[in-house]
């Protein structure tokens, strides 16, 4: 049987030791794969830097710890992706966790010389890990049950902490926007559609954690804001159907607008 190929996670963190820990677990104690993760830390102050080490500890050269500045979580990402040295990447926020069995999942179909990207579904866990029902999951499960790329300039119903890809998808199709700081998954997937359509796994590959201070829950206006200004950029060449796509996509950033107004404790 030949060795698996190396899968290379890159983890941005910044001030969340809380649940750092389960998130480096949750990549490292994957089975049947050969994985490093690489954590990019510009300078937590919680007690992050400590915790990391002593995983350094326990996961050795698998763990591999970057303590330097950025100018925001692209560019440490793509700062990431420029030290690793595996074949299939990916990359998962520190708040976040991969499912058991995930990585043996995804290796047999990304193991290609061809770019290829897949992404499958995500669950949703509390600030404790314990599962979330919401009807969020279930309507972006429903919609992502298909793919095309006009459909992903509707609405970007992709879980970033699910989707997996090859370094050739990387190298033909660029790294992240540091310009973008709120959807630049949003524009990545868009320009990986570019080259492939993905493969769509119906199953959950990750969870997504939902606590008050993530970055998606306390930015939610300025993340549609930028999504709309994204897919416009991607519709430009499309001439009616640009146009079309984009009221479709100003029609679903209305109304997760008012689901949040309406969520949004009072």
């Amino acid at each position: 049987m030949s060795k698996p190929p190396l899968v290379s996670v890159v983890l941005p963190s910044f001030q969340q030791a809380p649940f750092l820990e389960e998130a480096v677990r949750s990549v490292l104690d994957q089975e049947f794969a050969e994985v490093e993760l690489l954590v990019m830390d510009p300078g937590s102050t919680d007690g992050s830097r400590p915790l990391l080490m002593a995983l350094k500890e326990e996961y050795g050269e698998r763990l591999v710890l970057h303590f330097e500045p950025d100018k925001g979580q692209s560019d440490a990402i793509n700062r990431g992706f420029g030290k690793a040295r595996g074949r299939i990447l990916s990359w998962l926020n520190s708040d976040d966790r991969l499912r058991p069995g995930t990585l043996e999942r995804v290796l047999p179909w990304l193991d290609s010389p061809r770019p290829r990207w897949l992404y499958g579904r995500a669950g949703m866990i509390d600030e404790r890990g314990e599962p979330h029902a919401s009807f969020i999951v279930r309507y972006k499960n429903w919609r992502g049950r298909t793919f095309s790329r006009q459909k992903l300039l509707t609405e970007n119903f992709i879980p970033q902490m699910s989707v997996f890809w090859n370094r050739a998808m990387w190298e033909e199709a660029g790294g992240l926007d540091m310009e973008k700081h709120l959807d630049m998954d949003y524009d990545l997937w868009l320009r990986f559609a570019r080259v492939a359509d993905p493969l769509v796994l119906h199953e959950e590959l990750a969870d997504f954690r939902v606590h008050r201070d993530a970055k998606g829950s306390r930015l939610s206006a300025a993340q549609l804001a930028g999504a709309l200004a994204t897919a416009r950029a991607h519709a430009a060449d499309l001439g009616f159907r640009g146009k079309l796509v984009l009221f479709m996509h100003r029609l679903f950033s209305l109304r997760t607008r008012l689901l949040y107004r309406l969520m949004k404790p009072r």
